[in-house]
């Protein structure tokens, strides 16, 4: 065996780590033991219950934290009046305030984000979540919900909002899902959460 500056280093810092207790591997968000459970936390935004029945599917699986992004000021109910305003909010970029929303994200490695489609993307009260937020030492999974439209940008838009972060895979319901839903279920396992 031939020991070089940096094994005896090494070993020398392991050595003494070990000696106060200290592991030597740490495990980041995304490279958590097998077998280790991880602090999941579901944020997401839903209007008609879909992406809400997701995030509470996923709660039933791992037992995730689930905190639901909200406007201060609630868009219109009906659904054409609530395209429109939506639709003029993504063109001239506006950002309705949010609720506070009561989430410790360093008590979690996992983020799970979800959405339905509005207008092709994600809801913009994600986004405007999203961007008052560091997920960079997170491991983060996305979804979203649509009602005929497929995945469009949704996808492609996370990414560009999440530069630099562990993502896993996304998965995309065509309206809600049920407590107990397969699919949720081998999603989750894909990405290791059960």
């Amino acid at each position: 065996m031939v020991f070089t500056r940096r094994s005896l280093l090494s070993a020398s810092i392991a050595s003494v780590l070990g000696a106060l207790g200290v592991t030597a591997r740490t495990a980041s968000a995304a490279e958590k033991a097998p077998g280790s459970p991880r602090r999941i936390a579901v944020v997401f935004v839903s209007k008609t219950g879909h992406t809400k029945s997701v995030a509470e599917a996923i709660r039933h699986f791992t037992g995730a934290d689930v905190f639901q992004v909200e406007t201060v000021e609630p868009y219109p109910e009906e659904y054409r009046p609530a395209t429109e305003v939506v639709k003029a909010e993504i063109e001239q970029g506006i950002k309705r305030p949010l609720k506070p929303l009561a989430i410790d994200l360093s008590k979690y490695d996992t983020v799970i984000l979800g959405t339905p489609t509005w207008w092709h993307r994600p809801a913009q009260p994600l986004k405007t979540w999203m961007e008052s937020v560091d997920l960079t030492e997170k491991f983060v999974l996305t979804f979203s919900t649509h009602g005929g439209g497929g995945l469009m940008e949704v996808r492609s838009e996370f990414e560009s909002l999440l530069p630099g972060v562990k993502l896993g895979t996304h998965f995309l319901s065509w309206g809600g899902v049920r407590r107990a839903s397969s699919d949720v279920k081998a999603w989750l396992a894909e990405n290791g959460l059960v």
